[in-house]
């Protein structure tokens, strides 16, 4: 079950991006939303094991590898960019992908890191 401070954690760690995310679907399945409250921002990320900025270049690297997930992207794209991640280190992420999961997925990833690139420009 999600409490405040979990919901406070993951507005402070994906902002209003992933806030956005959430919001538009927390009527059709609040359970899903209260899922993602409780096990991302209440333990994924509260895991120390990995720094932040490593956590988001992995996500990066799985979201863009599993193809088809550009929105999920751009979220995480904007939080490891608001985290310190540099673009250089966000291309370099995709780039990887292309060698091992596909150019045309590494493309769509691209695309979409590129689209927060300009829209944060």
């Amino acid at each position: 079950m999600a409490t405040p401070t979990h919901i406070a954690q993951f507005e402070q760690i994906f902002g209003a991006a992933g806030i956005g995310v959430l919001d538009s679907i927390k009527d059709l399945s609040p359970r899903l939303v209260d899922h993602v409250y409780s096990y991302i921002a209440g333990d994924l990320y509260q895991d120390e094991t990995l720094d932040f900025r490593t956590r988001e270049l992995c996500v990066i690297a799985t979201l863009a590898a599993q193809g088809g997930l550009n929105e999920q992207v751009k979220v995480h794209v904007e939080t490891a960019l608001r985290g310190g991640v540099t673009r250089q280190e966000v291309v370099a992420s995709i780039e990887a992908v292309g060698a091992y999961a596909g150019v045309p997925k590494a493309l769509n990833a691209m695309f979409a890191a590129a689209e927060v690139f300009e829209r944060l420009a």
